[in-house]
């Protein structure tokens, strides 16, 4: 018995995106529903349900293994571990990763709500801009200090943790309106 409690005590350790898929399946429906309470007041047996099932859905599946890969791949040019090069990847990863990661959250979660193209399009258009400004400053924060003093194995879960804070922010813009979508159209 106790050979098999070691053996699934390390399977996280063995299968670091499946750990990171598990954790973004609690966190980002946790973070959908916090946030509806948050600003709405919003009790558990009144929450979204389908609304935080497409979270959990879209964070293992879609945002864990792109997160994944970007760590596994940007872990190859920073293999310095100190504080410049925990800042320059920090702010690399800001520059380069986090726009396509706002976009792709704001277009994803569009399209498993069922909007047409166009919709999901002008979401990203009008929400990308306002909360990229908000993770320019969160994000390389975060990150310097993931990168700085948190390893490599377990860098996937710090994140998780630090985006449970800034996916309660995404579930805020996600459900804010977009301008198009009151405007009436005419034809």
């Amino acid at each position: 018995m106790p050979g098999i409690l070691t053996k699934v005590r390390h399977l996280p350790v063995q299968f670091p995106l499946i750990r990171g898929m598990v954790s973004y399946a609690i966190i980002w429906p946790t973070c959908s529903i916090t946030q509806e309470y948050l600003e709405h007041g919003t009790t558990i047996e009144n929450a979204d349900w389908a609304r935080a099932a497409r979270f959990g859905f879209f964070g293992a599946f879609f945002m864990s293994p792109v997160f994944y890969g970007w760590m596994k791949y940007t872990s190859r040019f920073f293999k310095k571990k100190n504080l410049l090069s925990a800042v320059t990847r920090a702010a690399l990863e800001q520059v380069s990763y986090s726009p396509l990661a706002m976009a792709y959250f704001f277009f994803g979660m569009s399209l498993l709500e069922m909007k047409p193209i166009k919709s999901c399009v002008n979401e990203v258009k009008e929400k990308l801009w306002p909360t990229y400004k908000i993770g320019v400053v969160f994000w390389p924060t975060a990150q310097t200090l993931n990168f700085y003093f948190v390893s490599e194995k377990n860098r996937i879960v710090f994140v998780s943790l630090a985006s449970f804070v800034w996916t309660v922010y995404l579930a805020h813009m996600k459900s804010t309106d977009q301008r198009n979508a009151q405007k009436p159209t005419v034809e």
